[in-house]
């Protein structure tokens, strides 16, 4: 043993080991320093709260985009807005109150990720507590004093509570505070608190201030301006891998909750506990917008008008320095080491195959499609010039990359065995990958339905191993040629082949678009990187940063250039003779029959004029029983109209009073604090000129609320020429108070379409179909309740579809919902002339059509049933 110790120590001692081992040191510290470190200082103790966070760390999102995040634990006594102002933390997550610490400190807000703060105030029922008028002289615990709770505050000043005559009480964040009866009131978090109250069993009410108008923005992600300006990449790529890890915690609760409960558990939370919460704040997430982590200006200004009005405005605040719409990651962030690679390195060399369109392919000696187009890019953000290297299959491809020949692939998919000799940037595309039959065989939804057949896939691909795994029975072979292997299904050899979508649709259009058709489509995705060969590590850094830096924007603006193209190269003439020879048969045919019409038709001239003097005296008296029952029915339908306006208008005053409700209660605030403060000697005259100009803009903005409604009332006269996105939009805008009180999401699909006709009477119909819609809802017991409407422009006409998810429409009364006077609903809230009215305007007045039929659809993963209004406008009057 001393002897064995003594030679290892001599071993050690030799200079050369001694450099080796600093050298295999410092590569592996070199490694190491490959991801951005980053901290994340949590707002608060651990809970679901902030389960995105910790999903993007623990599922490698972070270091997907290149980071290696730290979460810092919460604390008591820490200034986390200077911390992150001074760049001692990186980012963090503020509450609503962040806008007013933008004053003091240089921080900025990435996203916003609930779009209506959990901040409510609790009572049990026991204690009497019915209105917001009963807290009078009552004992609240709450942080209000200090504006930490903003919105709970306007809540109760709005309803003309004075706040002084309420005991306030230091917060303990004890919920037996409440039910010991030491507090009367209590603020809480509504996914929280009232799990716990259930759990005992005792009733409560809660005080939530966005029912009465104060939904105020919280849990922001923010960072600090010099952050931004230094490393914008670094930035943007936080954000999204943060947004990543929500939307997965949101997509998976259970499995976030098992982490937490087994991780991240300083709280002692429950598994039950923590999917109520999760539950809670993921409608929070999603209120009102189908967008997560959405930030408006408009909504902010609001925000931060009503710090104003309650007199928390110390300095003035620049809203657009507070908010960041695009982060600038064009100027890529190299290091020295990186610069002088670029400086020196003369090309890097890329292994493409010859035929891949319309990924990529060979086309007159020239590397071209959407993957050479992203190249193209590429090549311009690093300034070093690419080198192609053609090769006649991806299989060719692969190996000669293994073999370091070329020094990257410009589109591989990430496996085990591929990741000995690669490193692999950030995907920047996902592949979906189809079933390419004869034109014989039926649609195949799964393939786990079929056995002892042959299916091809091109050698090489990633997806083999999977689909082997997946589907035992089938036996999949592999091809060196897409085009063989097509030509194989035709023959019958093989029963199909499986490829990308893309590829798949090109080769059927230009080859075989008679003989083979796409069957099916596979659940199965691969994502596709640069593969970087793993010896030339700043390459890759430099090649990851470039990709990074492309936005979503420009890639898809790529992608459409190719996958849009319409294929013609090729004519199949056979085809073209065989149409020209039925269309000559049908044209000899046609001039036959009419030889023999034309015959008939002289022995038939005669009786025609004897008859035809007859008709005309029957036509006389018919015009005039026509034109009276015109009139009748024209004073019938401007009855009907009348009608349908006067049920609307109810609905448009419930909806009017719903959106006066907010600058309404400002006024009062400000009225009220212009009293308290009139003869505060520190009060001076621009204190009062800025409260009355803040009465002023809530006054002015009611007043335009009341222009919308009324414009919607005036009648047309004539057809208009206007935006049909805009149109909508101001449709939302006149119902959407009423709709979001009810939790219910209108999500719009449209884009910027133009037509000419009558914008009101539009809007009208959309009212008519989008109120039917709420009513169903309503009905409906699934908490989830959504409207879609989306548009198309399809050659000369405009196709508008609005579906809602609340069960469809009896198939019994289905073809009656458009008859005048027929209507399910109880006598006191429906007449049955909404949707005859919509019809008739539709039919008559813009000469097009409606249906409606019950279909099934997918959103977000879930499964609904719904009726869907159909509505076809001709573009061309």
């Amino acid at each position: 043993s001393a002897i064995i110790q003594k030679n290892i120590r001599l071993f050690l001692n030799h200079k050369f080991i001694k450099l080796l081992f600093l050298l295999l040191l410092s590569i592996n510290i070199s490694h190491a320093k490959e991801l951005k470190k980053v901290t994340l200082q949590l707002s608060w103790f651990d809970q679901f709260q902030f389960a995105g966070y910790y999903m993007a760390k623990e599922k490698g999102y972070y270091e997907e985009f290149g980071l290696d995040v730290t979460i810092l634990p919460f604390k008591y006594g820490l200034n986390i807005p200077k911390d992150v102002s001074k760049e001692k933390i990186d980012f963090s997550i503020g509450r609503e109150t962040l806008i007013l610490d933008k004053s003091k400190y240089d921080i900025v807000a990435l996203y916003a990720l609930f779009q209506s703060t959990p901040l409510i105030l609790l009572t049990t029922k026991s204690s009497g507590i019915k209105t917001i008028n009963d807290f009078t002289g009552k004992n609240i615990m709450t942080t209000i004093d200090d504006a930490g709770e903003v919105s709970l505050k306007a809540m109760i000043q709005s309803h003309k509570v004075n706040i002084t005559e309420l005991n306030f009480l230091k917060h303990t964040h004890n919920l037996n505070d409440l039910l010991n009866k030491k507090t009367d009131i209590i603020s809480a978090y509504i996914s929280k608190a009232p799990f716990i109250l259930k759990q005992k069993d005792i009733k409560y009410t809660i005080f939530d201030p966005k029912k009465f108008g104060f939904d105020m923005y919280s849990d922001f992600l923010f960072t600090s301006d010099k952050l931004i300006k230094k490393d914008p990449i670094l930035v943007h790529n936080m954000k999204k891998a943060s947004l990543k890890g929500w939307e997965y915690a949101y997509s998976n609760i259970k499995e976030s909750a098992t982490l937490i409960v087994e991780k991240y558990n300083s709280s002692k939370l429950s598994k039950e506990e923590l999917i109520y919460e999760a539950n809670e704040l993921k409608k929070l997430s999603y209120y009102n917008t189908k967008e997560l982590g959405l930030i408006k200006k408009e909504k902010i200004q609001r925000v931060y008008d009503l710090y104003n009005i309650m007199g928390l405005v110390k300095e003035k605040i620049d809203i657009n320095s507070f908010l960041i719409d695009k982060l600038d990651t064009n100027t890529l962030n190299y290091t020295k080491k990186e610069i002088n690679y670029i400086k020196y390195k003369k090309n890097i060399s890329m292994c493409v195959i010859t035929d891949s369109l319309p990924y990529g392919g060979i086309k007159d000696n020239e590397f071209v499609g959407f993957i050479a187009d992203y190249m193209k890019e590429i090549e311009k953000k690093i300034k070093i010039p690419l080198k192609t290297i053609v090769t006649v299959s991806w299989f060719e491809s692969l190996n000669k990359a293994m073999k370091k020949e070329c020094d990257i692939l410009s589109s591989a998919v990430i496996n085990k065995e591929r990741k000995e000799y690669f490193n692999f940037t950030k995907d920047y595309f996902s592949l979906s990958y189809v079933l390419i039959t004869k034109n014989d065989i039926t649609f195949i939804d799964d393939l786990s339905t079929l056995s002892n057949i042959k299916i091809s896939v091109t050698k090489g691909y990633a997806i083999l191993d999977i689909l082997k795994r997946k589907y035992p029975k089938i036996e999949f072979i592999e091809v060196d040629n897409t085009n063989n292997a097509l030509k194989k299904v035709f023959d019958s050899e093989y029963f199909a082949h499986v490829d990308t979508i893309a590829i798949s649709w090109y080769l059927l259009q230009k080859q075989f678009s008679s003989k083979l058709k796409i069957s099916g489509k596979l659940d199965i995705k691969s994502k596709i990187s640069i593969a970087v060969r793993n010896d030339d590590q700043i390459l890759f850094n430099i090649l990851n940063k470039a990709v990074e830096s492309i936005s979503d924007s420009k890639r898809d603006e790529l992608l459409q250039k190719w996958v849009s193209i319409e294929y013609k190269d090729k004519i199949d003439y056979k085809i073209l003779a065989e149409i020209l020879f039925v269309i000559s048969i049908l044209f000899i045919f046609l001039l036959y029959k009419q030889s023999i019409l034309n015959n008939k038709n002289k022995n038939l001239n005669f009786e025609l004029e004897i008859k035809k003097k007859e008709l005309e005296k029957a036509n006389i008296e018919l015009e005039n029983k026509v034109r009276v029952q015109i009139i009748k029915n024209e004073k019938k339908n401007k009855i009907l109209a009348q009608q349908s306006k006067k049920a609307a208008l109810g609905e448009m005053i419930a909806n009017i009073a719903h959106q006066w409700r907010q600058p309404l209660n400002n006024i009062n605030l400000l009225v009220h604090f212009l009293r308290d403060n009139y003869t505060n000697k520190n009060f001076s005259q621009q204190d009062v000129n800025s409260n009355v100009h803040d009465i002023y803009l809530q006054i002015n903005y009611m007043s335009k609320v009341i222009d919308d409604f009324r414009e919607f009332f005036k009648p047309s006269s004539k057809e208009e020429d206007f935006d049909l996105n805009i149109a909508v939009e101001k449709t939302m805008n006149l119902i959407s108070a009423q709709y979001s009180k009810y939790n219910i999401q209108i999500i719009k699909d449209i884009n910027e379409i133009k037509l000419i006709t009558f914008e009101n009477e539009l809007m009208q119909v959309l009212i008519n179909i989008f109120n039917n819609a709420k009513d169903e809802l309503l009905n409906n017991e699934s908490s989830k309740r959504f409207i879609f409407i989306s548009a198309i422009k399809e050659e000369s006409k405009i196709i508008i579809k609005i579906r809602d998810n609340a069960g469809g429409i009896n198939d019994e009364i289905i073809s009656k919902i458009f008859d005048p006077y027929f209507t399910t609903k109880d006598e006191s809230k429906g007449t049955g002339i909404g949707l005859y009215m919509s019809e008739l305007i539709i039919s008559k007045h813009m000469n097009g059509t409606i249906s409606v039929n019950n279909e099934e659809f997918i959103y977000k993963g879930e499964k609904y049933l719904g009726a869907e209004f159909t509505i076809i406008l001709n573009i061309e009057r």
